[in-house]
């Protein structure tokens, strides 16, 4: 059976859901896709050939020992508990992984990292698909590979950061004093995190982080 990219939904109270620009970045590659739900029971690793973390809602800040702040919120733990727990089997097992967004922020929690529970300024009132700031993208880094650039420009839609990253992984994008970007100590295998919504800028820059994402997956 050929191997799919499992792709983990945002919830609410009463349902899940995913963004379309997710699926349409996968379907373009002509590969199967999954979108699951959050029991880790239901999950069998040998069929999955990849994973992509979407964004959402807050992470329980329990799981990095801190008190909850007075703007974390849309918090669902049965999804922190999920994706953790399959994070930490997806390095086991090496399969690539492109975390988004809150995706990135849990794949921080996950190891070991914490967060900054809120900041100003960085939900864009523009669209998701317009471009608003420059992150720089450190040389000697997996992404500049894929991207073999070291400028590019991005979206923001976030309140939390990252803060103290997580053992085994290096920052690989910056702004400013702003985390960007995370990816794992292991230039052979494709770990690797955004604070930006790629899927919703259509340039080639930010196609090339699914195109390398998916290529790996084939490999």
């Amino acid at each position: 059976m050929k191997k799919f990219i499992l792709i983990v939904p945002s919830n609410d109270n009463e349902k899940f859901f995913i963004n379309k620009h997710y699926i349409n970045n996968i379907k373009s590659f002509n590969i199967p896709y999954y979108i699951c739900d959050y029991n880790i029971k239901n999950i069998d690793y040998n069929l999955i050939g990849g994973i992509l973390l979407t964004g959402g809602g807050d992470i329980e800040p329990t799981f990095y020992n801190e008190e909850k702040h007075i703007k974390t919120n849309d918090i669902y733990i049965e999804r922190d508990m999920f994706e953790i727990c399959l994070l930490k089997e997806a390095l086991e097992r090496r399969i690539p992984t492109l975390a988004i967004c809150r995706g990135m922020q849990v794949m921080n929690v996950a190891f070991g990292g914490n967060l900054i529970q809120h900041i100003e300024g960085h939900s864009q009132k523009e669209d998701k698909s317009i471009a608003t700031h420059y992150v720089n993208i450190k040389k000697k880094s997996i992404l500049y590979n894929i991207l073999k650039k070291d400028i590019i420009r991005v979206n923001s839609v976030h309140h939390q950061i990252v803060n103290k990253v997580a053992k085994n992984f290096n920052v690989c994008a910056t702004c400013e004093n702003i985390v960007e970007a995370i990816e794992y100590n292991d230039n052979n295998l494709f770990f690797i995190g955004v604070q930006w919504h790629p899927e919703a800028l259509n340039d080639e820059y930010n196609k090339k982080i699914f195109t390398y994402f998916v290529k790996n997956i084939k490999e």
